[in-house]
Formats: structure tokens, sequence, C-alpha cells
């Protein structure tokens, strides 16, 4: 009841705020907008709306749009023109349909305002969406990787990737292991060791595959000796499953697992925890992180309404409310304004971990033809853990083939 009313206060504050700092348009106008997610979560967005409305005059309708189905219903109304005025989109899609000149370039179109957010965002963020100057979204939410671990049976997490396999020879001394729930066997997975490693995916002007590199090669050897070394198990294991029975003590996972453990292992409460990922021989802790981008439709007619509400959905007040709505239905997506995460009501020592781990983290590259090379590196990972290839043919091979995909 507390935390139902507390919600209220902030929905009546963020309303009264919004109609006292500008007047309603002459004229109606209405945005449709696409979310990829959850019917609820669009509904959510339905509701904040109406404060915007009020403020704005302009209308919004948000519809849900599975993410199985959404690249290409987004491709389909790019061919038919009839896309919406805004979109949520896949981390990286922004550069893909930038280029077919389905979206406006915000850098372009808005570029002090996007310094702005740029400025209140996790830089690990803005890799995945800039890419040569070229800005197609901006940020939505975030997923992060972290560490998880049972407190009981791993009084302090492992700081380094030297802690990280001694730790893992004791558990297996005591038929114990760790889960990779995140980027199981993947590029997912491989990618926070690249980065810990040194290297990446991409030069950094992102013109040239760079895995052809002793760094590539030492991060794809680590990766493949906790599988065949370390015992981590090649098939998928829930990780609410492993930690309630304790076979499977540590784990790396995302953030929407504090969730599910909290809700699904309620035994286990007090028992568990969460830490930054070890770090590699750079120093470096960088995890990986996903997330959601907004985009503008380069055929809306209301490109500068559109923006109005794209900057509202980035407001702390609003990610707020979003964020504490979705934890009603376990969307745990994390909001990407700093300045958000002062008023979060979370633990402050998992908010704390999140926090730090967030500053340090990336996303995937935002490289026209990189969706269309993952598939090419995780087949390269799975020869090198399964059949025992050579690490450094396989990166070389593979570092080529993204070339010819660019």
């Amino acid at each position: 009841m507390k935390s139902r009313l507390w919600r209220w206060g902030v929905s009546c504050a963020l309303l009264a705020a919004l109609q006292g700092c500008s007047s309603k348009s002459s004229s109606k106008v209405e945005l449709r907008m696409w979310l990829i997610g959850s019917e609820a979560q669009a509904r959510t967005i339905n509701r904040l709306a109406k404060a915007f409305t009020a403020r704005t005059g302009t209308g919004v309708q948000c519809e849900a749009v599975a993410w199985g189905e959404a690249h290409s219903k987004y491709l389909t109304a790019v061919a038919g023109g009839v896309q919406p005025d805004i979109g949520t989109l896949g981390l990286t899609w922004g550069a893909e349909f930038g280029r077919l000149g389905a979206l406006v370039d915000l850098r372009q179109a808005f570029p002090e305002e996007v310094t702005a957010v740029q400025g209140e965002t996790f830089p690990g963020l803005w890799g995945s969406i800039e890419q040569e100057g070229h800005a197609y979204g901006v940020p939505f939410d975030l997923t992060l990787q972290v560490l998880y671990y049972r407190t009981d049976l791993i009084p302090r997490p492992p700081q380094t990737w030297g802690e990280l396999t001694r730790l893992l020879e004791r558990l297996g001394q005591e038929n114990r292991r760790m889960i990779i729930d995140w980027g199981n066997l993947s590029w997912i997975g491989y990618a926070p060791f690249l980065w810990q490693a040194g290297g990446d995916f991409y030069t950094e002007a992102n013109t040239h595959a760079a895995l052809d590199t002793p760094q590539a090669v030492k991060a794809i050897e680590f990766f493949r000796d906790l599988y065949t070394r370390y015992g981590v198990p090649k098939t998928a294991i829930p990780i609410e499953q492993g930690m309630r029975t304790g076979e499977f003590p540590l784990a790396m996972s995302g953030n929407w697992k504090i969730v599910s453990l909290t809700a699904g292992v309620p035994e286990l409460a007090g028992r568990w925890t969460i830490g930054l990922l070890p770090a590699g021989p750079t120093g470096r802790r960088t995890a990986f992180l996903g997330g959601r981008i907004m985009g503008i439709f380069a055929k809306s007619s209301h490109q500068q309404e559109a923006w109005q509400f794209v900057r509202y959905l980035f407001d702390p007040a609003v990610q707020l409310e979003l964020y504490t709505s979705a934890l009603e239905t376990q969307d745990a997506y994390l909001p990407p304004n700093m300045t958000t995460w002062n008023h979060l009501p979370m633990e402050p020592a998992l908010k704390t971990i999140l926090q730090q781990q967030a500053q340090e983290a990336k996303g995937p590259p935002a490289v026209v033809g990189w969706n269309e090379s993952t598939h090419l590196l995780e087949t390269a990972i799975q020869r090198v853990i399964f059949q025992g290839a050579d690490p450094k043919t396989e990166l070389a091979q593979v570092s080529d083939a993204m070339d010819r995909e660019r």
C-alpha cells in the first residue's frame, strides 16, 4: 500500500509539474509508438503519456511488439512506408535502419539536446548507438551483466581472472561450479573477456575487424578454459536452480535475475548478492550491456513532437516511474539516465554494484554488418570450445569474414 501511494504521489507531482511548465498546442497531433517489449510496459507508457498530452496537446498511442517479430516488422513497415512516428529498437539497430534512411539522425536534427542526453547517459551505451557522428536513437533502457554468488559458500567474490580460476578449482573439489547464464557459448559471453584483455571486435574507428590480435586470442583461450578445464556447463542451467541447490553458487548473468532470484527463491534471502566482474589482464572489469533505443522515423510528419516525447521518456522522473512499474511485471530493465539512479527504490548494496558495473560496461558495436557477423563469431567460438580448433586461426578467419560483411 505504501509503495502504491508513493508511486501515485510521484505521478501526481510529475503531472502537476508538466502542466505548469508549458501550454497546450493549438492543433491535435497523435503520435504512434511501437514498443519492443511487453503489453504491460506499453500500457505504462500510455498512462504516462497523459501528462505529456496535458502539457503539449500531443496525443500518444503506444503499441507493444514482440522481440521475435520486431526486426521483420520494422523492415516491412519501412518498405511499405507505414512505420510509426517513434519506435524502440535493439541497441545496434539504429546504424542499420539509419543506413536505410528510415530514421532521423538525431545528432543532426537536435544537436544540443542530443549532446545533453549523451552527458546524462552511462557512457558504454553511447558506443553502441553513435556511428561516424550519426545518432539515430537515444537510450530507452539498459540491461547489464554482473556476477552473482552465494555469500554463505563464497564469502568474497573473485577480483581477477586468477582469483576466479583458483576459486573454480576449489569449488570443483566440492562438486560445485560456475554458470555463464547470459552469453553461454556465445559472443556475448566472450565479449567481457575480450574487453578485459584489451581487445575489441573492431578497431577504434570501426573501420576494420580486430579479432586477429593477441588480446582476442588470450580472451578466447580463457573463455574456452572456463568450459574445458573449470567445468562451466555447456548446457543451459537456470541460475535459480543452481543457486538454490548450491551446486552452482557463482554465475555471470543479467541484472534481471535480481528480480527472479528475489521472487523465485525466497528461501535464499540474505545468502546471495552481486559483485563486479573479475578484472582481466588490463585491470578492467568491463561487462556486457544491452538495452533498447528510441528512434524517430524519417517518414513521420510530426518529428518535432516526437522528439519532445522522446525527451519526456528520458526525463529522470518518467524513467523512475517506468522502472518501478516494470518491477511489478518483472520487466527488469534499468534506467540509462544516471540522474534517475539517485532515487531508484533498490537495496543500496545492489544499487552501488550496478552503478559501478554500468560505468565500466560496453555494448555491441554500432557497425553496419555486425548483426550479420555474430553467427560467424559464435561458430568460431564453439569450434574452439567443442572441437579444440586453433584460436588464432579461427579468429583470423572471422576477422576477414567480418570485414567482408561491412
